[in-house]
């Protein structure tokens, strides 16, 4: 049984595909030419260069494959073209489903994120929250919510997808804008970070990578064609956050809280800039509305249907800190 990948060198997928390796399986990984494939075995692999962009690489690379792993897109806080997360997020998507129709897929898993669902708001989050399309907040939110309107269509047409919703991702990997929690912990180590955005109580719902992986395997494995999983850990607010942090790092935690206005004006003059250099900002007005929110979920879910296991946010980021200080180095040693 061939299992077909995409976005295996990401930081979420370059993990699972070391998994997939472990099974007796044959791999195809679609990987573009500038893709980085550190930390991959190739002998283990069928690579095909292309893009999910491109119809004819992908047609070529899933030909003769049973399962799908569609986890390629554009995460990124900010680009200099905005069409490129539609073209990638949405246009990629439908372009992958249009060439498994041609195939005899048995299973296609398809990676969204928890933005798709929403933020929560005082509430949690489950599989059946609907996100109001008139509060969509930047091009990675609206991009990878339109790509979920496409699925039922190729349910109808027998597509068998499994949509995965993966909270927000952190643990050791490539460090990439898809691995943000861990830039913000070598910031938080620096002391580079001068405050909490607005009063610390918002909730994100974190979730250790290897669990996330687990949880793919379990859906190609368990999950139900049609049915959505989310795939998290521990609702914490910020504040909670960075006291977690202080306590296994033995570096004090950011005592001041920044209100967002602040936050936001100084997001429009980073953009700015960005605009004229051409280096993605580390904030945006639009990644300050997302923080002006909840993001809280549940995976009940996949755990009653899947077996889905999660590992507490207090010893994920303690095996992250670990790993940060062994492989990455500190200019900071763990005193606790």
């Amino acid at each position: 049984m061939s299992i077909f990948v995409t976005g295996g060198t990401g930081f979420l997928g370059k993990q699972l595909i070391k998994e997939l390796n472990c099974l007796d399986e044959e791999v195809h990984l679609l990987v573009r030419k500038n893709s980085n494939l550190k930390e991959i075995d190739h002998k283990r692999l069928k690579i095909f260069l292309g893009d999910v962009t491109n119809v004819r690489t992908i047609r070529e690379a899933i030909k003769g494959c049973k399962t799908i792993f569609h986890m390629a897109s554009l995460v990124k806080a900010w680009t200099l073209n905005p069409a490129e997360f539609y073209q990638v997020n949405v246009e990629g998507l439908k372009n992958v489903m249009e060439c498994a129709m041609e195939e005899d897929i048995t299973k296609f898993i398809y990676t969204s994120s928890f933005m798709a669902i929403g933020p929560s708001n005082g509430k949690i989050n489950t599989e059946e929250t609907q996100h109001d399309p008139d509060h969509l907040h930047n091009h990675y939110e609206r991009t990878k919510y339109i790509a979920d309107q496409l699925i039922p269509a190729y349910l109808n047409r027998g597509l068998p997808v499994i949509t995965v919703y993966p909270c927000v991702i952190y643990g050791p990997g490539e460090i990439t804008e898809g691995n943000l929690v861990v830039r913000i912990i070598l910031d938080f180590l620096e002391q580079k970070i001068p405050g909490i955005l607005g009063d610390g109580g918002k909730l994100w719902n974190y979730v250790f990578v290897t669990d996330v992986v687990k949880g793919h395997l379990l859906a190609m494995k368990k999950g139900k064609v049609g049915q959505k999983y989310i795939l998290g850990g521990e609702n914490v607010s910020m504040d909670n956050f960075f006291k977690l942090l202080e306590t296994s790092s033995g570096v004090n935690a950011p005592k001041r809280h920044i209100p967002f206005w602040i936050a936001k004006m100084s997001a429009r003059c980073e953009e700015l800039i960005a605009r004229i250099s051409g280096k993605t900002p580390k904030h945006t007005p639009t990644i300050i509305e997302i923080y002006k929110h909840d993001w809280a979920f549940s995976s009940e879910k996949a755990e009653q249907e899947l077996g889905y296991t999660h590992i507490p946010l207090k010893e994920g980021l303690e095996r992250t800190l670990d790993w940060i200080y062994k492989t990455l180095g500190s200019n900071r040693t763990k005193t606790k």
